[in-house]
Order: C-alpha cells, then sequence, then structure tokens
C-alpha cells in the first residue's frame, strides 16, 4: 500500500484550481517508519496502541491494536485492508491506518547510525510514466513513477526499531530532518535491521508511486 499524504494533496489541489505555488521538494528524503510488532502473529497478546503489519494477498496493511487482547490461532479472515477497518482478532481488534498514515501519524527509525537518504528531484532519478528506468519527460497512461537510483541508508550500528518490531515503510519527507510528509508506503516485507547488517537499500524500481485519477 501507498499513498500521498493529506499534505501532499492539499498542495496539490490548491496547485492545480487554486493558483498556489506547488512548493514540490528539491530533494525528496527517504524515512524508515516502523511497526512496534512487526508483523501480526497467532496466539500473541497485544496490549493497546500495539502497530503491526497484516500481509493481505501479497501486500501488507497497517494496523494498530485498538482493543487490547490475544490474537486468534489462525489469521482471520475478515481483513481485507479497507480503510478504516476494525477486525475482532481473537479477544483482541485491529483497526487499519491508512488515515492516519495519510495524516503523518507514524513512528519514524532513530539511533543506530540511521539518517534519511536525500535524492535529488530528477528526470534522471525517477522514472517518467511511460516506464521504469525512463529519463525523459513523462508520457504515459498510468500515472506512475519509480526510483531509477538506489535508495541507501547508512549501515545501521545499532537496532532501528522496537525489540520484537520491524521496519515496514518508507515516508518522503521535503527536508533532512522534520519537514513535511509527502508520500508513505509499506515495504513488500517487514525488515529486522539490526547492529552490524548491511546498509539497508531499496533497489532502483522498486520504490514506485501511483498518482490515481
Amino acid at each position: 500500500m501507498s499513498g500521498l499524504t493529506d499534505y501532499a494533496q492539499n498542495k496539490v489541489k490548491d496547485a492545480l484550481w487554486r493558483g498556489q505555488a506547488l512548493g514540490a521538494p528539491a530533494t525528496a528524503y527517504f524515512a524508515l517508519i516502523t511497526a512496534s510488532r512487526g508483523e501480526r502473529a497467532n496466539s500473541t497478546a497485544y496490549a493497546l496502541n500495539d502497530t503491526a503489519v497484516v500481509k493481505i494477498g501479497s501486500a501488507y496493511s497497517y494496523y494498530k491494536c485498538t482493543t487490547a487482547g490475544t490474537s486468534a490461532a489462525s489469521i482471520p479472515g475478515t481483513y481485507v485492508g479497507a480503510i478504516g477497518e476494525a477486525i475482532t482478532d481473537g479477544t483482541a481488534v485491529f483497526t487499519e491506518q491508512t488515515a492516519a498514515l495519510d495524516a503523518g501519524s507514524y513512528t519514524e527509525v532513530s539511533g543506530g547510525s540511521y539518517a534519511r537518504v536525500g535524492v535529488t528531484a530528477s528526470l534522471a532519478n525517477f522514472s517518467g510514466t511511460q516506464g521504469a528506468g525512463t529519463t525523459t519527460a513523462s508520457s504515459g497512461t498510468n500515472g506512475t513513477t519509480s526510483n531509477n537510483v538506489a535508495i541507501t541508508y547508512p549501515a545501521p550500528t545499532g537496532q532501528w526499531h522496537p525489540s520484537g518490531g520491524a521496519v515496514v515503510g518508507q515516508v518522503v519527507f521535503d527536508a533532512s530532518t522534520g519537514g513535511n510528509p509527502w508520500h508513505w508506503s509499506l515495504l513488500s516485507a517487514p525488515k529486522n535491521v539490526n547492529n552490524g547488517d548491511a546498509a539497508p537499500s531499496v533497489s532502483a524500481g522498486a520504490w514506485v508511486d501511483t498518482l490515481g485519477n
């Protein structure tokens, strides 16, 4: 899953229809976000406000525990990834968090030599809508762009997520610290990042943004 944040959507609407400058970032700063409990597990106790990702089909969705309890012995079939859905899972309840991600509510990685990665906005660094790896002005029909260059973070000198948690997604900001979030996306699988691991990297073409109609 992925999407423009509320901030980005408001900037786009004001630029298109209200005569305002878009103010798009000259450099996209890629940040990593965590889920406190990583991927949802069977027959596991969850506390209020624990976060976890749930695999639905081939992709992951982000959930928060909104009623503390113990998850079911097998994942309920009622998870479909619908925005805001509340799923009774054993004695716990998990609520889907797209609205929170759109609003900029997530936990960014910190410590262990972590830093956001800046990628200059350019035709060379991000593909045109006509296909991955292209470097000319967009001429495609699917509204999709992807990274032409790898996004490589510093080598970790400590764990980048809570014990029992995982790195689960990326957020693009307009500053190396602080700043405004423009886009969020979840990883294809949660990742444990520990002291001494190789520098985490998102290969060219693996970060994808599709602008809907």
